[in-house]
């Protein structure tokens, strides 16, 4: 049987990387993702992870803000669904982030590169096969980077070809075997990648198969905290409260989208009837663009209009 425990859950995701008692987590994932030519040895969490503060009720973006040894400004959340206007809300993070520095008088040469990471339990990107995405500010005809000062990285867990528990054997195995896994981290680590093994598939995985993947120290840190969840009935109500919110939410979304594309569909159906009685009164044909903004009723009342035209002719 599993742990149980889904580490993507804003509140094991804030416990397990956002308590400065477990910087050295954070600074490990940090350099799994930004592979920096100098990696970060030392972290400062801006606004610490206080589980007595903690409200299970509302659901809010609980990104991890810190600052590294050398100064610079970091950004970090999860994301379980791709939200409206997720992309602009990440570019608004960093650079509110990054213009925050200075104050006034300040001289430019005093910022430091900020950088917001976006780890994601869905496909944002599913045109592209990469699980990991950089973006900065380049000019993309010529490659030119302007700065490095300003980057947003994007971490997709579902692109990455990692273990699942066969259902029936309750053995690893659906991708690549455990000793595949195994033999992989002995030759040549891939951080990353082991990290997306412990966010996708901690939940169904028992703590000796987790333990037995992922050898490392970081790894195993990570797992015992997954563990002291499921067997402290105070931090499961939490958990099992953020997990029915976040269940919820999604719902909420789902339900508003189908609701959208039904209303779309029926704005289609009477921006076809308009045309058509504008083509029987030989009048210009409206585009989509020219009724935007009308609600169905002021449609309704057009068509109205037009059949009342038409029937005088």
């Amino acid at each position: 049987m599993g742990l149980g425990i889904d580490p993507t859950n804003d509140y094991v995701f804030r416990l397990a990387f956002g308590d400065p008692a477990n910087s050295d987590l954070l600074i490990h994932l940090l350099n799994a993702i930004l592979e920096l030519p100098s990696p970060i040895v030392a972290v400062e969490i801006l606004n610490p992870f206080l589980e007595q503060e903690f409200d299970y009720d509302k659901l809010a973006v609980l990104d991890i803000r810190a600052k590294d040894s050398t100064g610079r400004l970091l950004n970090v959340e999860m994301q379980t669904s791709l939200t409206a206007a997720l992309r602009e809300r990440l570019v608004y993070y960093v650079a509110s982030l990054y213009s925050s520095q200075l104050c006034e008088g300040q001289p430019y040469s005093e910022l430091n590169p900020t950088i917001g990471i976006c780890i994601l339990s869905v496909k944002m990107f599913p045109q592209i096969s990469a699980g990991h995405l950089r973006f900065s500010l380049s000019d993309v005809a010529h490659g030119v980077e302007l700065t490095s000062h300003f980057q947003i990285h994007t971490v997709e867990l579902p692109k990455y070809n990692i273990c699942a528990v066969d259902s029936a054997s309750d053995k690893v195995g659906a991708w690549k075997t455990a000793d595949e896994v195994v033999a992989e981290n002995r030759k040549s680590p891939n951080q990353l990648e082991n990290w997306a093994l412990w966010f996708q598939r901690a939940e169904e995985l028992d703590a000796a198969q987790l333990r037995e993947l992922l050898p490392g120290a970081p790894y195993q840190k990570a797992i015992g905290i997954l563990e002291m969840i499921s067997r402290t009935p105070s931090q499961r109500d939490v958990y099992e409260a953020r997990q029915k919110a976040i269940r919820d939410a999604a719902w909420k979304l789902h339900e508003a989208r189908k609701e959208g594309r039904a209303e779309g569909r029926e704005e289609g159906v009477r921006l076809g009837q308009i045309q058509l009685l504008q083509h029987l009164l030989n009048e210009p044909l409206s585009s989509a663009s020219d009724l935007e903004g009308l609600t169905l009723t002021e449609l309704d009342e057009r068509i109205s209009a037009l059949q009342s035209r038409l029937q005088k002719n």
